[in-house]
């Protein structure tokens, strides 16, 4: 009868168990700075707690033979008189037989240290509980009832965790573990690496942290899940140029900042607007732009698939705080994209569809058929502008992981489509003119720490007319409280080409708060010795190379500025035409004056700066120029001013 008892109970105990008792083991990483070294010794404790009184107990604990070895010792912690013996490869058995004949109690902490050498790699530092193993980990106490661990009893542990830095995926010495992972072992690509893989390789789940960098060029077997993430600093960057399997989920996340609109798009296939929706909480606002009647049109069904290649506008409630999408589906990989609006506008708001960074100037994988070269971004409350090698408000040529953007078709049966071969590894934004043989004016307003900036750019192959390849329109912010300055040339450009024999003036206007004052300034213009702004409200004219221009905003005036590239033209109290004459002969300029005997003649190149000066008494002056090209004269009395442009062949 005594035996039926003690039978049953032990029976209740082994289903009950008591989870407040646990055994547990440390992980060993960089992250807590207590990663061994291959080839050294370590300890592993195992610890105990709310274990209380016990007669005897039994522990298997379980790692990876190929990373570990067992050195065969190991230090008493807590309780004397333990054996540890090789039960099985790769499992140790930890007995305290009859080492408490009479029962004592277990205090908190290591039970005893194991003594391993590291061999490289990863491991699972496990144990054998009775959800998922038999033989099993148990406790028997003084009353001999017995205690059986469960999984909801003990915390494993780790050793290692495959880290790459950089360079080939498939030599150990680049790990941290000094080992290749195999098909059960996570792996992490971190930021500020790029690795590469150039032959078979697996691992279990992949993240490629923000900032981490990865390239693929021939066979890739993921067991779990692929993630790239996300944060305020930017995302990792997968690019796919061989076969990838993922057996998990593959997941691309984008960072986003509340109370702002952004540009978006999908880098996997077959999501659907759910992913962004989050649940309702906070609120998310999801828009797309119809072409045809240049509006924004609400996108509200979440069951609705994000096509490829299509952009689309998000706003993250004010009250909330940044937020992470996490669009699911396969990293897409071939060519994607399609055909073109060209109906109104010719605007077409589209989005990079890979998991990099692409290149709208790659040399390849773009097909372009009808469309302008401009790209324009919405960036922190502004639009970013890139066209041929130039950018402003931190446009450029690198458009991010997930990035909405818009094109513009310029006839119709318009296409554009890319492949792999955009793709590159770039976070870094646009820092100045790329082309050499240009010369660039960038013009910046300022309204309380708010900024837009407009180009003028001289070039050879542009004209005064609108160039698809060269030019840019104005796209104005959706945020009113935004300055905005611009070229009004074409119905007004963010990025105004000209021909290099066009530097006289340039039309340029303003929008901003009305009342405010607002500051122009001049960035970048080093090949000009003289930026006049002239004010046709004030009559004030500012060479911005000397200082900046602040003046009060007046919603009722329009075409308000002008901007010179010499002092001409800036006043104008003007001889008359009977009282000069001023021209080319013989590669010399001649002035010729009538209504006066006295004049100060000064000769400018195009860049505004001056390269000949002369003062005339008499009716007949020769200049001769020993370099041909076009030249801007002025002749002065003192009192009026005569300008000509002149041609020296």
């Amino acid at each position: 009868m005594k035996k039926i008892i003690i039978l049953c109970t032990m029976v209740l105990f082994l289903g009950y168990g008591v989870n407040a008792q646990t055994l547990s083991t440390d992980t060993f990483n960089s992250a807590n700075t207590n990663m061994p070294l291959v080839g050294n010794s370590f300890d592993v404790p195992i610890d105990v707690t709310s274990i209380g009184e016990i007669f005897t107990f039994t522990v298997y604990f379980e790692y990876d033979n190929a990373v570990l070895t067992w050195d065969g010792t190991f230090t008493n912690g807590l309780v004397p008189n333990i054996t540890v013996t090789q039960h099985a490869e790769g499992v140790l058995k930890i007995i305290a037989s009859g080492a408490f004949p009479d029962g004592e109690t277990v205090p908190d902490g290591v039970l005893l240290d194991l003594q391993f050498s590291y061999l490289g790699g990863f491991s699972d530092l496990s144990f054998w509980t009775i959800d998922n193993n038999s033989p099993y980990c148990k406790i028997v106490r003084t009353t001999f009832l017995v205690f059986a661990f469960t999984d909801t009893d003990v915390t494993n542990g780790s050793v290692g965790e495959y880290i790459i830095s950089g360079g080939d995926w498939n030599t150990a010495s680049n790990w941290n573990s000094n080992a290749v992972p195999i098909a059960s072992r996570d792996a992490f690509v971190v930021a500020g690496t790029e690795t590469t893989i150039d032959a078979a390789a697996m691992c279990n789940n992949l993240t490629i942290e923000q900032g981490g960098q990865l390239t693929l060029n021939s066979t890739f077997d993921v067991d779990g899940d692929f993630t790239i993430e996300s944060d305020v600093a930017g995302s990792g960057s997968f690019i796919n140029n061989g076969t990838l399997t993922v057996t998990g989920t593959s997941s691309a996340e984008c960072y986003v900042t509340n109370g702002t609109w952004h540009g978006i798009a999908s880098p996997v296939s077959g999501e659907t607007f759910a992913s962004m929706y989050l649940g309702g909480s906070p609120e998310v606002w999801i828009k797309s732009y119809d072409e045809a009647n240049n509006t924004y049109v609400g996108m509200f069904d979440t069951t609705q698939t994000i096509g490829d290649m299509e952009g689309w506008f998000t706003f993250v409630q004010t009250s909330g705080s940044p937020q992470t999408f996490s669009f699911e589906g396969p990293y897409r990989t071939g060519t994607v994209g399609g055909s073109m609006a060209y109906s109104n506008t010719g605007h077409n708001f589209v989005g990079n569809a890979f998991t990099s960074a692409i290149d709208w100037d790659a040399a390849s994988g773009w097909t372009k058929t009808n469309m302008n070269n401009a790209i324009y971004v919405y960036n922190d409350g502004n639009w970013a502008s890139y066209v041929g090698g130039n950018a402003l408000n931190g446009g450029s040529r690198y458009i991010a992981m997930s990035q909405g953007f818009f094109v513009q078709a310029n006839a119709a049966g318009a296409s554009l489509t890319m492949d792999n071969d955009v793709c590159v590894h770039n976070g870094v934004g646009y820092l100045k003119s790329q082309n050499t043989e240009q010369e660039v004016v960038r013009l910046e307003i300022e309204d309380a720490g708010l900024v837009d900036e407009v180009l003028i750019v001289f070039r050879d192959g542009a004209t005064e007319d609108y160039d698809g390849e060269f030019d840019a329109h104005k796209f104005f912010s959706f945020n009113a409280d935004y300055p905005q300055i611009y070229s009004t040339a074409n119905d007004f450009m963010s990025i105004n080409a000209l021909p290099l024999s066009a530097k006289e003036s340039v039309a340029m206007d303003v929008r901003g708060k009305d009342g405010n004052s607002l500051t122009i300034s001049a960035t970048e213009g080093e090949d000009f010795e003289y930026l006049i702004l002239k004010d046709a409200v004030t009559g004030i004219d500012v060479n911005l190379k000397e200082k900046s221009y602040t003046f009060v905003y007046d919603t009722e005036v329009t075409d308000r500025f002008t901007l010179y590239f010499s002092p001409l033209g800036v006043n104008d109290n003007s001889l008359s035409g009977d009282a000069v004459k001023i021209f080319a002969y013989d590669n010399n300029i001649q002035v010729v004056l009538k209504a006066t005997d006295h004049a100060n003649i000064s000769v400018y190149n195009l860049l505004g700066q001056e390269v000949v000066t002369r003062s005339a008494n008499a009716n007949i002056t020769s200049i001769p120029m020993n370099k041909s090209g076009y030249y801007l004269v002025k002749v002065s009395d003192g009192k009026s001013h005569s300008t000509q442009k002149v041609f020296i062949k």
